[in-house]
């Protein structure tokens, strides 16, 4: 019995090529789905936090990924999990009654320990695998 397989190439491979980097989707190779992405901002009041809550519905708890620039405009991304950063004076809380996924939300909170308001911005992947 023959299994059949399904491949999606990379601009400029070959379909029949046997080398497993030239494909973005490959049935017989184990590689990661994204189930869904984002992005976005929120606005955080001075010395407060606020929680930016993400619906997946997947009913099991995914991998998520968060990426967040704590100052806006610096073009400095931080990658999840971290906890406090000592050059910044906002981040992202690492405590896991705050920071977190379920079966049907990716939840983070944003604390702002500075005297004004700051906008901060940020993107995720939640991955359609099982982290539990």
């Amino acid at each position: 019995m023959t299994i059949p397989v399904f491949k999606v190439a990379l601009s400029g491979k070959r379909i029949d090529s046997t080398d497993p980097k030239d494909f973005a989707l490959h049935s017989s190779y184990s590689s990661i789905k994204i189930y869904k992405k984002g992005s976005g901002s929120q606005t955080v009041g001075a010395s407060t936090n606020v929680d930016v809550s993400i619906t997946h519905n997947l009913g099991f708890h995914p991998i998520c990924k968060l990426y967040v620039e704590l100052t806006p405009g610096s073009g400095r991304w931080y990658a999840k999990p971290f906890n406090y950063i000592s050059t910044e004076n906002t981040y992202i809380n690492g405590n896991l009654d705050k920071t977190y996924a379920n079966t049907s939300i990716m939840n983070f909170n944003i604390i702002n320990n500075t005297a004004s308001s700051k906008t901060i911005n940020y993107y995720y992947s939640i991955l359609g695998h099982q982290a539990k």
